[in-house]
């Protein structure tokens, strides 16, 4: 498959809100499984399967009649779902077609569970109005729902894990069930630009 073909097949991916039928190879046992795939962003994407338990961390998936695997990394299951990483080569590919604009940035933020029971603190590292990537310790003792706290934003913001490692974590913002009013892009951009500036005073 050209990059070009495959660059489409992972776009009409992700244009897909509901989950899709897969093929999974894990590359560690070569075992191989059928899997439900949903929740795809640019970094990584949720698969569901009855066999879940049979993959190990290196993965490759194949999509409708996609002739080429789609590189990824297994970094969480439960139940019968895992939480995958697509791989770095593969993400490039998505990177080139991200339809939002990302600024990286250095930004403290604390990360809490809905019932404010267990929270970290990290740092914003890119940002944009759909998602940001956070760098902080102890990620996966989070829920998948979160809520986040920025000094310089008049009150938290909920969002949801997209993609994450113990150590780096791919969030979606979601603006309308935190921010109510305030669900536009430029705000997000704006809110942002105050804290980095913030931080740096």
């Amino acid at each position: 498959m050209s990059e070009e073909a495959e660059m489409h097949e992972r776009d009409h991916l992700r244009d897909r809100s509901e989950a899709k039928e897969c093929l999974v190879v894990d590359f560690d046992t070569l075992s191989v499984i059928g899997a439900a795939v949903s929740n795809v962003s640019e970094w990584g994407c949720c698969l569901t399967s009855a066999d879940i338990k049979e993959l190990h961390l290196n993965i490759g998936i194949r999509t409708g009649n996609a002739g080429k695997l789609i590189k990824a990394q297994v970094t969480s299951k439960k139940g019968d779902e895992a939480t995958v990483v697509f791989a770095k080569s593969d993400k490039t590919l998505v990177f080139n077609k991200r339809n939002e604009r990302r600024r990286d940035v250095s930004i403290p933020v604390k990360l809490a569970d809905p019932e404010g029971l267990t929270e970290i603190t990290g740092t914003i590292i890119d940002a944009g109005y759909k998602g940001c990537r956070v760098s902080a310790k102890g990620l996966t003792a989070l829920p998948d729902d979160v809520v986040l706290t920025i000094k310089t934003f008049d009150r938290p913001v909920l969002a949801e894990f997209a993609w994450r490692t113990d150590t780096t974590a791919g969030l979606r913002l979601l603006w309308d069930r935190s921010l109510g009013e305030q669900d536009d892009e430029a705000l997000a951009d704006a809110a942002f630009e105050a804290a980095e500036r913030a931080e740096g005073a």
